[in-house]
């Protein structure tokens, strides 16, 4: 079974057992990416658009990441004090 799909004026057929739905999202997310930096280079080939497209979704990705780390380091940090305070409170 696949997914017939369209990005940067190219169809594709996505080919897996993956939700069509989310399937189209994630290729109308790449479409708009692609569109994005096209409007603001306007680079000549599609390959030199879906390179700097990928590299700005990996960029995104990593920045995410990046906060999702300091946000779980936040909160460990949070939960060991919270712990402390609660170990010494048991112990009076």
């Amino acid at each position: 079974m696949g997914v017939e799909v369209e990005i940067f004026g190219q169809k594709y057929l996505i080919k897996g057992d993956g939700d069509p739905v989310y399937i189209r999202q994630l290729a109308e997310f790449v479409d708009s990416k692609m569109r994005e930096v096209h409007g603001k280079l306007q680079l000549s080939t599609p390959a030199k658009v879906a390179v700097l497209a990928a590299l700005n979704i990996t960029h995104e990705l990593f920045n995410v990441r990046k906060e999702m780390e300091e946000q779980e380091s936040f909160i460990a940090n949070k939960t060991e004090k919270l712990l402390e305070l609660i170990s010494i409170e048991l112990k009076t």
